[in-house]
């Protein structure tokens, strides 16, 4: 399956309409080019959102949902840019209506130039207004052809009860259909690929953005865009930066090198870490170190059944580190009844959550007040960050939640720490 079709697009939007109150327009926008230079832009992405409902990858682009006669029967039309003969000299052909319909299965797509007089016809027979807004950090981001939405809809806005969508696509979004699992299947396979070539090609060094540069390689030689976010590729004590994405290091002797990426295959994600030494050979610390971190990796996978939520979730993937703290000697059983509960101690060497929802976000929407249901896919990513070492190691695969056992998505990227030898050896 190389894309999502048409009948995906169709059934999302028929679980979002069951969701709305009655006599509710639900208008969500898509992103706009972000400017990089006077006559550069940034790469393209569409909203998650607007791609989740309509498969539409084009900027400027709005989706409204509207009551059509029933309280529970809907309409919807898609709006889409016009672009005179000129920019398409410099941008390509702009897609068509025809193009539109196909995509995304919404039958009445109009220009964009008809969207003043068609929106306020719609909201005379609405009393709510949902808005897609995106979100960041938990602060509200326009979009800048929202803000157009909204001037226009000024008049009205005083007898609309305006709702955000973001609930309810949370609601929705949180589960994966089996197409969705397909393509976030094809990105871990993708990242696994480009992990062993990485694993055949590392050595004492090579510079961080070279191993990065061999990740991408492999992705665009197997037709993936992009990343699914940010690749960190960290030696050494880069790896005690959680979010280290500078990639400018030497990847020295005897270091390990800390790896979370993913490819983004169709724009769903894959996120995967694997922490490998840079001279082919863990050190007997390094294996001790690693060997602690997959035995808590394989016990916190077996706890993700339905019904557990995330904070429960956590507390028990801390408990098992303080097992495996004391082994290592970092604290004494002692230390641990000492130290406060609100600050436990395995906090002090295990500085994140374990899991979060993924799917074309690479952390993709989640209420953290559900438990863990079937049709989730999230992350299991436990690791062990040592200052005084100058020591982290962090291992992630990604995991589908079922009715019985979870499943591991990525069982098929080498994580063994003797299998990573061997391979690393074979080159």
């Amino acid at each position: 399956m190389a894309e999502l079709s048409s009948g995906f697009f169709i059934k999302s939007r028929f679980k979002l309409k069951e969701l709305l109150l009655p006599a509710s327009a639900v208008i969500i926008s898509s992103n706009r080019l972000m400017p990089r230079n006077g006559d550069q832009h940034h790469p393209f992405r569409q909203s998650s959102d607007m791609y989740y409902l309509t498969g539409i990858r084009e900027e400027a682009c709005t989706l409204v949902i509207y009551p059509d006669g029933g309280s529970n029967s809907y309409s919807e039309v898609l709006f889409i840019p016009q672009r005179d003969k000129r920019s398409m000299l410099y941008d390509g052909n702009p897609i068509t209506p025809k193009e539109a319909e196909s995509i995304s299965g919404v039958k009445n797509v109009r220009y964009n130039a008809e969207i003043k007089r068609d929106l306020l016809e719609i909201l005379e027979n609405c009393r709510y207004l949902y808005f897609g807004t995106p979100e960041s950090d938990g602060r509200s981001v326009f979009p800048s052809n929202e803000l157009e939405i909204r001037k226009i809809i000024g008049p009205q806005s005083s007898r609309l009860q305006e709702h955000d969508l973001a609930p309810l696509m949370t609601r929705i979004r949180m589960y994966k259909e089996p197409e969705e699992i397909e393509m976030i299947r094809k990105a871990i396979s993708i990242t696994g690929d480009a992990f062993i070539r990485l694993l055949q090609s590392l050595n004492p060094g090579m510079m961080e953005y070279e191993a990065a540069a061999i990740l991408t390689c492999e992705f665009l030689s197997q037709g993936v865009r992009e990343h699914a976010f940010d690749p960190i590729v960290a030696s050494g004590t880069n790896a005690l930066i959680l979010h280290y994405i500078e990639n400018r290091g030497v990847c020295n002797d005897g270091d390990l090198l800390l790896l979370d990426f993913g490819a983004d295959w169709e724009y769903y994600a894959a996120d995967i870490s694997r922490t490998i030494p840079v001279n082919r050979r863990f050190s007997r610390r390094q294996r001790a170190l690693y060997d602690a971190n997959l035995r808590v990796m394989q016990k916190a996978i077996k706890l993700m059944k339905p019904g557990i939520l995330l904070s429960e979730f956590n507390r028990e993937v801390g408990a098992l580190w303080e097992e495996e703290h004391v082994k290592l000697k970092l604290y004494e059983v002692a230390d641990i009844k000492k130290h406060s509960k609100k600050f436990p101690l395995w906090q002090e060497y295990y500085w994140h959550g374990t899991s979060h929802s993924m799917g074309i976000d690479v952390h993709d929407r989640f209420d953290p007040a559900v438990p863990l249901k079937p049709g989730m896919v999230l992350s299991c990513e436990p690791g062990i960050y040592i200052r005084e070492e100058g020591i982290g190691i962090r291992l992630e695969n990604d995991i589908l939640i079922t009715e019985n056992e979870p499943l591991n998505l990525s069982e098929n990227i080498p994580i063994d720490p003797d299998a990573i030898e061997v391979i690393m050896n074979k080159s």
